[in-house]
């Protein structure tokens, strides 16, 4: 016979080391039987999990299909990776980096950047201050009222 690695014993001693960790046993004259009941602890999370991001599921939505329909000379696609940035440091919890991302898609948007118009410009970044919670990033954009 061969011998048995270290490795493949690890993952098993540290699942009965949890397990049994995470259990509480319970006093006799809880159960009417001479063996003592094991219950197990549910842990609560403390921190809550992240809201949906349905304002940037919506304004990316209205991207694609509203925009690229109504101004089809312009290319939408790098303001459409700058959204995938926010939602990607959303989805990390990074609210420093999302508000980072989010002034950097207002001023693609103030600078027309990649040959965007201003007619196109003007509108997508209304419906983007309608729809961004002023709570969560409070950026004001250049030639906004807020």
């Amino acid at each position: 016979m061969g011998t048995v690695g270290h490795r493949p014993v690890l993952p098993l001693l540290a699942l009965l080391l949890v397990s049994y960790a995470f259990s509480v046993t319970a006093p006799n004259p809880v159960q009417a039987g001479e063996t003592p009941t094991v219950l197990p602890v549910t842990v609560t999370p403390t921190e809550r999990l992240a809201p949906p991001v349905i304002w940037l599921d919506t304004l990316q939505f209205r991207l694609t299909t509203y925009f690229t329909k109504k101004y089809p000379a312009y290319d939408f696609s790098p303001y459409a990776r700058e959204l995938d940035r926010i939602r990607g440091a959303l989805s990390l919890g990074d609210r420093w980096g999302a508000k980072r991302e989010m002034g950097v898609f207002l001023s693609m948007l103030a600078s027309r950047a990649y040959g965007l118009g201003g007619d196109a410009a003007e509108e997508l970044a209304d419906f983007s201050l309608q729809m961004m919670p002023d709570e969560e990033f409070g950026i004001v954009y250049p030639g906004s009222e807020r």
